[in-house]
């Protein structure tokens, strides 16, 4: 008995939850005579279990824990248990004035309808599938309708189509030129060689005049489009891959995954860039560009590699790829490099592609993503349709049960949150030169 010494001061503990709101039953003898006497034990416990049953009936508590009193014993863990329920059976007791008959069935019926509009929960804690599959590239092999021969010395790094011609820039320091093709027999009709400092590089034109980069000369030039004749020029930093027009301004690659805006008036930069991501993610090495005017598309190639993609211009996401190694392994042959020439012609709605060194110009048919690319963006508003409704549901949720709050709030939280993350690009851009 000697593990009790001490424990005879302990009086009048907090024990049981009380009924209609008066005071909680309390020890009616001394702690001690309980701790030292299995007999007192007993008939305390009888007779609080008789008491709480009754009280269970009516207040809808289920005192379980009574049952683990006659295991528990007149040990010192009897003391443990009593100081965890203590603060919980108190907080049970200045609430138990608010319970009255049926509230049972009330609180069951309350939780079964926060079980089942906190279903939607999942909805938001998880991408939706509209969003998911919509941004998935589609790889489709181009159906090539004419062929015409590509002078296989022209290091080609831009190309357009105007007034039935095709323009073309061509690269290499002590190399570059600009040249005008006949597009009936591929000939070469017109030509001018720049200064051997300059590595030319992509070309587009605003109203008849044509803009010509340069890859690390941070300096661009501009010419009339029927003589080739020099009218000015203007500067930019960094490198300069690739440019179109879209009528309302130019498009600018520099090599990265970014796409810069350009005023076509005095050919300053927009301060908001365009990341261009494939599947959601982002995708580097964007070099030639073609803006097939009022399309909202923008088709670019990868440098190193035989593919165009086409690419929304306002979210940036690419809508189909373009895979042009058949076209290679059929009609070129191991002196030519990679893709690197693309030209909308607007009499057919066609486009003219060729490459690095590449033996031929290609007319081929990409017209399939620009509707294909409306249907993408449709998708995405059907998503976010979908997620308005289900704000509707939970706000219903909201007025019929109060009690359902919080859980309500953390969805709210959850939903805008994912609404306004992206995806952060892709660490760090290898520095790679184009040759």
């Amino acid at each position: 008995m000697a593990e009790y010494t001490g424990l005879e001061s302990l009086v009048n503990i907090y024990f049981l939850p009380s009924v209609e709101g008066s005071n909680s039953s309390r020890f009616p003898i001394d702690i001690s005579v309980v701790l030292f006497s299995e007999e007192a034990v007993a008939i305390v416990i009888g007779e609080i279990l008789a008491s709480s049953i009754t009280e269970t009936r009516n207040n809808g508590v289920v005192v379980l824990f009574l049952s683990l009193i006659r295991d528990i014993g007149a040990t010192s863990c009897l003391l443990q248990v009593n100081a965890r329920l203590r603060p919980i059976l108190t907080s049970m007791e200045h609430r138990s004035y608010m319970i009255k008959q049926g509230g049972s069935v009330k609180s069951v019926s309350i939780m079964i309808f926060i079980l089942i509009f906190s279903t939607f929960s999942s909805l938001v804690s998880s991408d939706s599938p509209y969003i998911d599959e919509s941004h998935i590239v589609e790889i489709i092999d181009p159906e090539v309708i004419q062929i015409i021969p590509h002078n296989s010395s022209a290091f080609t790094q831009g190309l357009l189509f105007h007034n039935g011609k095709i323009y073309e820039s061509t690269g290499l320091y002590g190399e570059s030129s600009l040249r005008i093709i006949n597009t009936s027999t591929g000939l070469l009709e017109k030509m001018i060689r720049l200064s051997d400092d300059y590595f030319a590089e992509g070309l587009a034109i605003v109203n008849n005049t044509l803009v010509q980069l340069t890859w690390k000369g941070n300096i661009g030039f501009l010419y009339n489009s029927s003589s080739l004749e020099l009218l000015s020029n203007f500067t930019y930093e960094g490198e300069g891959w690739g440019l179109c027009n879209n009528h309302n301004n130019l498009w600018f690659s520099d090599g990265s995954y970014q796409l810069s805006k350009i005023s076509p008036e005095n050919f300053s930069f927009f301060d908001e860039p365009l990341t261009i991501q494939y599947n959601n993610s982002p995708i580097n090495m964007i070099n030639e560009l073609e803006c097939p005017f009022n399309s909202g598309l923008i088709y670019a190639n990868i440098w190193l590699e035989d593919r165009i993609i086409s690419i929304s211009e306002s979210t940036g996401d690419v809508c189909f790829e373009y895979d042009l190694t058949n076209i290679r392994s059929q009609y070129e042959n191991d002196n030519s490099r990679e893709l690197n020439g693309i030209a909308y012609d607007s009499t057919n709605s066609l486009f003219w592609i060729t490459g690095k060194n590449w033996s031929n110009y290609y007319l081929v048919d990409l017209n399939g993503s620009s509707q294909d690319c409306q249907l993408i963006g449709q998708l995405d508003e059907n998503a976010i349709s979908s997620n308005i409704e289900i704000i509707l549901i939970i706000i219903l949720g909201i007025f019929i049960m109060p009690f359902s709050w919080p859980l309500f709030g953390s969805i709210f939280y959850k939903l805008f949150r994912r609404q306004t993350q992206h995806t952060p690009p892709s660490g760090t851009i290898e520095n790679v030169h184009e040759e």
